[in-house]
């Protein structure tokens, strides 16, 4: 009998020591057989950390101009710039919640590179203004590439979500004198803003060598330029907003954002210099 319980302690005592230091040792050698060995692995993880892909055009245009509205925003006229903001969109002081940066790992998976994002500025406004004119051949935009312009990539994030992001490519002339529009460069780029996974613009200016202020249709232009965007309801609120313009010509409008808030943007016309622009904010 005595036997017995001899054995079943050792047995028992076995076991705990097992239980103690087995896992330690199996551990050291599980990481002995890994040490000294790269190994890979296939990942299709964006190097941005967070990607999406199922915003509609108009979220994608109320993250981009609440972007860049956060980044006009003067640190003197802070408060002001805020409650302009609440009042004129009634979407209250969210501005903060978005961000403006530069994206310097550059083009990545099927971004548009800065010379396809040129090409896709050049046949978006060729659309617009051929649906403003009723010019669908517009021959001054083919001479987009001989406007002296450079191209910076940037995110309009919603710090809120992140992964509610949007790649622009900002293309702007690189001169120190602005380009004028002449027999040789009818047509003059000034600024624009490029979806760089679409191919959309969210804003824009340029010079022609000609434009009569009188034909200038600033609801037209917008309605052109929304139905780009697959967007087709908007609203007139110039009469409705306090922040004046120094454009000979402009209207202010919004249409539906994101959550039940609306996007703002101005259309206008600059006389003398024969700029034209829409503008989000």
């Amino acid at each position: 009998m005595n036997k017995k319980y001899a054995v079943v302690l050792l047995l028992v005592t076995l076991v705990i020591a097992l239980s103690i230091f087995m896992p330690a040792r199996l551990a050291r050698f599980r990481d002995n057989s890994m040490m000294g060995v790269v190994h890979r692995e296939n990942n299709a993880i964006s190097p941005e950390s967070f990607q999406y892909s199922s915003l509609s055009e108009q979220e994608r245009l109320y993250i981009v101009s609440m972007a860049l509205g956060n980044r006009n925003i003067l640190q003197s006229d802070y408060a002001a710039a805020l409650r302009e903001k609440a009042i004129r969109s009634g979407r209250g002081d969210t501005v903060m919640s978005f961000a403006y940066v530069k994206n310097n790992r550059g083009a990545y998976g099927d971004e548009l590179d800065l010379n396809q994002a040129a090409e896709a500025c050049k046949t978006e406004l060729s659309e617009i203004i051929g649906a403003c004119t009723g010019v669908k051949e517009n021959r001054s935009l083919q001479d987009l590439n001989l406007n002296p312009c450079s191209g910076q990539l940037y995110s309009a994030v919603y710090m809120l979500d992140p992964q509610k992001n949007v790649p622009v490519w900002q293309i702007e002339y690189s001169t120190a004198v602005p380009p004028v529009p002449d027999d040789n460069l009818p047509f003059a780029l000034m600024e624009a803003y490029v979806d760089a996974e679409t191919g959309k613009l969210y804003g824009f200016a340029f010079r022609l060598k000609q434009l009569e202020g009188e034909n200038f249709e600033p609801n037209i232009l917008a309605k052109a330029w929304l139905e780009r965007l697959g967007v087709t309801n908007f609203e007139d609120i110039t009469d409705d907003n306090p922040i004046t313009e120094n454009a000979s010509q402009y209207k202010k409008f919004a249409t539906d954002g994101m959550d039940s808030t609306k996007t703002v943007f101005m259309v206008g016309y600059y006389e003398g210099v024969n700029e034209v622009f829409v503008r989000c904010y």
